[in-house]
């Protein structure tokens, strides 16, 4: 692993989020998925999928809650979305920190178990390219921007989605990138 700058990881997930929505309408691609081990053994927890949060998130939060409301079609918020994403979204990397989030039920013993731990280390990798870092985690509360971003983001991909969830933020030290060549 060698040392790297905090934007290219940023620019990295902003490229493959935008080509999974141009190319497979949104379908996630292994380079979306977290892996969480243990700081001191890097002992495997989990793997989730991740949502990559803006820096300022809560207008996107609005107009998405905004985009669900106009129409009751599942198919039809997920068009919409999907052409949102895939336009110019993710083209302006310095609108995103790294910092991501994750849905999990409310009863989940996962959720319980990444909850207690404070921090982990988190892996991304996709084809030859990844990147390795620690982030301190916390849970959001329902009023938080990045909870709502998260939640209307989810529920454009399943309108069965519910408030009875807990969304976490994973938040990278930044000073601790690697890049996994």
């Amino acid at each position: 692993m060698s040392k790297i700058g905090w934007s290219n990881f940023v620019v990295w997930q902003c490229s493959i989020r935008q080509r999974n929505f141009r190319m497979f309408s949104g379908k996630p691609s292994e380079g979306t998925v977290a892996n969480l081990s243990e700081i001191k053994s890097n002992k495997e927890l989990c793997s989730i999928r991740s949502v990559l949060l803006e820096k300022n998130c809560n207008d996107t939060a609005k107009m998405f809650e905004f985009m669900i409301k106009q129409t009751n079609e599942p198919e039809i918020r997920f068009d919409k979305i999907v052409k949102f994403l895939s336009s110019e979204y993710y083209n302006t990397p310095a609108n995103f920190d790294g910092s991501f989030t994750a849905t999990f039920d409310v009863n989940s013993e996962l959720y319980k178990k990444i909850i207690k731990k404070k921090k982990l280390n988190t892996q991304f990798f996709e084809r030859e390219t990844g990147f390795y870092f620690p982030v301190n985690i916390n849970k959001l509360k329902k009023n938080d921007a990045k909870w709502k971003y998260t939640f209307f983001h989810n529920f454009f991909f399943n309108p069965n989605l519910n408030e009875n969830i807990e969304i976490i933020h994973f938040s990278p030290i930044k000073t601790e990138l690697k890049k996994i060549i």
